[in-house]
């Protein structure tokens, strides 16, 4: 049987070092795809700015001088209302920020000054990060003025507060990057461990060859099983290849056991191999699979709890996401590689993954010996 194994697996393997471009795409994604990645941030980086002083006082330069980089840029100073429209429209600027007239004398007067900001609502997601940066540096500047104030009336130099102290348990600096290369090995894998496993066997449904296999003396698992350990060596190689980007490069600290993450990480593949197998037998052609497998990856992806988290959405989508093998994954992977976890402590979500994996492997080998026994 194993000599059997071994020459099938050896097929699969010559016909995927055959594969110039799959070789070349799965090269992409474990190295460069993911270094790039971690250098994105979702700070403003040199937000380019209009600034329309009708003031032009000494307050409203003080303000200005407050946008700096490398998190804003300002790129011009206006003159009239025209300008504005024009400026964002043609994408010159992202915001505008005007002074109107009697800003300083409002401030003078102990009254409230306004400050307008008008920004591009096109791109929302960044908009609203700048306008958060914003309020910031506001907020810190009207502290200034009212500790000035105090003092000038009597306050004294020591000025009662409270100082927020906040301590990050895990990723202490908040680097951004790591967590982003994180995010994007977790997605690199969610990719390949559904689409290879696919395309592998729906290549034999097209060109004919599995009713070949299916006469021969070869048992369903006997031909099922060598493709998919093929295509978790695949995968597995890229995860070797992904982690040393990770962790050398750019300096991911390991909190955790190594072997915990790598099993952990099998785990996965093969829950997701079994995923690949079910989509593999209602797929008539490579076209199916890669739109069935794009309409499952992308909620997978974006409801599992990688950007946003899973107790925020509504309660039907929360039990939908239940069945999504990544979900459980990343709390492992996390715990594992972020806060040091053993993975014992996380039995909860070990056993909803090993047990996710199992029922959809088997109802996939299940589908697949009814579909090519008839």
């Amino acid at each position: 049987m194993f000599y059997k194994w071994f020459n099938l697996m050896k097929k699969e393997y010559l016909l995927f070092l055959r594969n110039s471009v799959l070789i070349l795409i799965v090269l992409y994604f474990s190295s460069y795809d993911i270094y790039q990645v971690s250098t994105t941030t979702t700070d403003p980086n040199y937000y380019p700015l209009a600034i329309y002083d009708m003031d032009q006082t000494a307050k409203s330069q003080e303000i200005v001088r407050r946008f700096r980089p490398p998190y804003f840029y300002i790129k011009t100073h206006i003159n009239g209302e025209k300008e504005i429209k024009e400026l964002i429209e043609d994408g010159s600027v992202s915001a505008v920020i005007s002074f109107p007239k009697g800003f300083a004398k409002d401030i003078a007067s102990n009254k409230t000054a306004n400050l307008q900001v008008i920004l591009d609502g096109t791109n929302s997601n960044a908009s609203e990060i700048a306008l958060n940066y914003i309020y910031n540096i506001i907020s810190e500047y009207n502290i200034g003025l009212w500790s000035a104030r105090l003092r000038a009336y009597g306050g004294g130099s020591e000025i009662p507060a409270v100082e927020v102290r906040p301590f990050y348990y895990a990723n202490t600096a908040l680097n951004e990057g790591w967590i982003l290369a994180l995010q994007e090995l977790f997605t690199v894998i969610l990719l390949l461990g559904l689409v290879l496993v696919t395309t592998a066997i729906v290549n034999e449904k097209q060109f004919g060859t599995i009713e070949q296999l299916m006469v021969s003396p070869l048992r369903t698992a006997e031909i099922i099983l060598p493709k998919i350990i093929t295509m978790m060596g695949v995968i597995f190689l890229v995860v070797f290849i992904a982690l040393f980007v990770v962790l050398i490069p750019l300096g991911v600290p390991l909190v955790g056991s190594i072997w915990e993450l790598f099993f952990v990480t099998l785990l996965f593949i093969f829950t997701l191999t079994g995923y690949g197998l079910v989509i593999a037998t209602v797929s008539n052609n490579m076209a199916e699979t890669i739109l069935i497998s794009f309409l499952l990856i992308l909620p997978i992806q974006l409801l599992s709890g990688m950007f946003a988290p899973v107790e925020s959405l509504p309660g039907s989508i929360q039990f939908i996401v239940g069945f999504f093998p990544l979900k459980y994954y990343l709390n492992l992977a996390y715990g594992v590689f972020l806060k040091g976890n053993p993975i014992l402590f996380m039995w909860k979500d070990l056993c909803a993954l090993l047990a996710l994996g199992v029922v959809s492997f088997a109802i996939g080998l299940w589908r697949f010996r009814k579909a090519f026994s008839q």
